[in-house]
């Protein structure tokens, strides 16, 4: 026949390796409704966040942006064989007459640079009518000046497509037959901003632009060669990519002033002393072209807006830079649109995981964070030549948190807080994460292996006669607080508080391997607590209160029980009574912590024992064998030895 102590053994083997409560059907219900609800949502803002993008503001928006990413980059040093001779005001003042009758400065500017042994000239000035009533032959000689040094190297006139009544100039006429003309008119975003340039019109002229008749001269090809779908343009062997619009995405060196700039008053100064070798130095093997700085000619940029001090640029230094992306090969690639959704989708994703899966403000961090670095990723994708969207994708993940915020307040907000409210002051910050974690609390009641531990103080209620009751209230309370630290600390739950006895669980709300172990170990703790707590009380003249701990390891109904009014999470059954009595038994035995067969079989190879004389306790017929836990094998275990 078995024996009570073999029974309660026997009961309580499966307590060894206790398995998680099962998860209800509610309980999988509730999940993939949460996930259905996360997934949801995370597909609306992708699908707001790219109807959104296609909105004038949020374009304009992504305009900026490109702009910024150009300012954070930085300025690049501008190649060296290019050079700038600018019309300035000082060039002015050096010369009385209106600049309509310049024909003769230019005629020895366009001299002086072929004295510089340059490689080639671009004439970024148009002449938009004759001067031959005011000034005859003025025309005549610019044309002559133009032949004269076409012979010894290119030179690339500029024209306005807006003012076709100009090509009748002599100088026109002699570029259109050598094929040296090439159209100055920008390219305009939405915004005013020169971002793109085109290289080729799409009329039947298929005119070339001043920068893409220079590239064509100086890499010394007919002309650039359009693929049908207007993505490529070809100078010779070298491919230029093109933007869905059949636009140069320029490359913009830096702000205004990046390129090295002559005044065309020293360059003529110089031509009148015939100092060529400073000529050479100036001009030599480089490109040379010349132009304005008057503010009609300057336009926005990518570097406008970078800071205090930026000024429009040049229409001449936008030229070079058109010609010298071209000539680098530094060329600026859109992502292509498929990337798009791809992008919104991950990004409105990402944003929902981090609302679900992580708690105020660990969430709304890492989501700024991930924007951050998407912002950074998209300026060194920008440096190495890739053109990303940054609007779009951070707009799905700030619509995606915002929305997932509300979906969460409405589902695993409302479940976390119920679980806080409930279990928070009752069990450890890990074991309350660990049943968010999981996601579900037994509260319809289910049987699960248990270790339940009662305490209580020997003697309390009659040392409590004829004291004033609010020390009475403090006393409790200061010993409530050291032990329930200990019982949290260790993994387990603080039930209840019976008078000055206390009721707590190991293995609820969820079951660990190691209950059992963590609860003698936190008994033990308590003991050692409760010995501080005397020494503190014999400082102060006080009597000590003396604690008997019951420990008592089987099954038990864990749920939560009770009427529609008051409703309490406890454990009921027999393994609690057993454990009550066996508290009760410290009387008997002048100990301070006991244990049962159940419980010390498994810890017996962690802790010292010793068995007492066989019990009779109250329900059970045959006496049972308890154990006095006298130390821990090793350190008792704490909050930080916890898994």
């Amino acid at each position: 026949m078995a024996t009570p102590a073999s029974t309660l053994a026997r009961d309580s083997a499966g307590a060894q390796t206790p398995p998680p409560p099962p998860a209800t059907k509610r309980t999988a219900r509730w999940r993939r409704q949460t996930f259905l609800l996360a997934v949801g949502t995370a597909l609306a803002a992708a699908a707001l966040a790219w109807l959104l993008s296609r909105t004038s503001p949020m374009q304009l928006l992504e305009l900026k942006a490109y702009d910024m990413r150009f300012a954070l980059r930085g300025q690049f040093a501008p190649p060296s064989n290019m050079v700038l001779v600018t019309i300035d005001d000082r060039t002015e003042a050096a010369i009385p007459a209106p600049r309509i009758f310049w024909h003769p400065q230019y005629a020895s500017l366009l001299r002086a640079i072929t004295a510089g042994n340059a490689k080639a000239i671009g004439l970024d000035v148009f002449f938009a009518t004759s001067v031959e009533d005011w000034a005859p032959g003025m025309d005549r000689e610019l044309a002559a000046a133009f032949a004269e040094v076409s012979a010894a190297l290119p030179v690339v006139l500029a024209y306005d497509t807006l003012q076709p009544s100009a090509g009748f100039l002599p100088l026109y006429i002699l570029g259109s037959a050598q094929g040296m003309l090439g159209f100055a008119n920008f390219t305009q975003d939405r915004d005013g901003f020169i971002r793109r340039q085109e290289l080729q019109s799409r009329g039947p002229e298929m005119g070339e632009s001043l920068a893409a008749r220079l590239a064509a001269v100086v890499l010394r090809v007919e002309r650039g060669v359009m693929d049908s779908k207007r993505r490529t343009i070809r100078f010779g062997n070298r491919a230029v990519p093109l933007d869905p619009s059949g636009f140069l995405i320029l490359h913009y060196w830096g702000p205004a002033g990046t390129f090295p700039t002559i005044s065309m008053a020293d360059v003529l100064a110089s031509a009148a002393r015939d100092d060529r070798s400073q000529l050479e130095k100036w001009f030599r093997d480089k490109i040379v072209l010349v132009g304005t700085l008057e503010s009609a000619d300057r336009q926005p940029t990518p570097f406008y807006l970078a800071g205090r001090g930026q000024d429009l640029m040049p229409g001449v230094e936008i030229q070079a830079s058109a010609l010298a992306t071209i000539l680098e090969q530094r060329f600026l690639r859109e992502a292509p649109p498929s990337i798009l959704p791809l992008l919104l989708l991950a990004a409105s994703c990402l944003a929902t995981w981090f609302i679900f899966r992580f708690h105020f403000p660990v969430a709304p961090l890492l989501l700024l964070g991930s924007v951050s670095v998407y912002l950074g990723a998209t300026v060194w994708a920008q440096r190495s030549g890739l053109v990303l969207p940054a609007v779009p994708p951070v707009l799905a993940a700030l619509l995606s948190g915002l929305a997932s915020y509300g979906a969460y307040a409405l589902t695993e907000g409302r479940k976390r807080r119920l679980l806080q409210d409930v279990f928070g002051r009752y069990v450890s910050r890990d074991v309350a994460q660990e049943l968010l974690t999981y996601g579900e609390i037994p509260l319809g009641g289910v049987r699960q292996p248990v270790t339940v531990l009662f305490s209580d103080l020997r003697n309390y209620t009659g040392y409590c006669e004829g004291l004033d009751p609010h020390l009475v209230v403090k006393e409790l309370n200061e010993y409530f607080a050291d032990m329930t630290a200990e019982i949290k600390a260790h993994g387990g739950m603080v039930n209840k508080f019976i008078g000055d006895g206390i009721m707590a669980l190991f293995g609820a709300p969820l079951p660990r391997p190691d209950d059992a172990s963590r609860a003698v170990a936190c008994a033990l703790r308590m003991v050692q607590r409760n010995e501080e707590y005397n020494r503190r009380r014999a400082e102060q003249g006080l009597k000590p209160l003396v604690i008997g701990i019951g420990l008592h390891t089987g099954d038990a109904v864990v749920g939560t029980i009770g009427a529609p009014e008051k409703m309490e999470y406890t454990a009921i059954g027999n393994t609690v009574n057993v454990a009550s009595r066996i508290e009760g038994e410290n009387k008997t035995f002048q100990s301070r912590l006991l244990v049962s067969e159940s419980t010390y079989q498994l810890v017996r190879e962690r802790v010292v024992a010793e068995a007492t004389e066989p019990v009779k306790l109250k329900g059970i017929s045959a006496p049972v064998v308890l154990y006095k836990i006298l130390e821990w094998k090793g350190e008792v275990l704490c909050s930080a030895d916890l898994p």
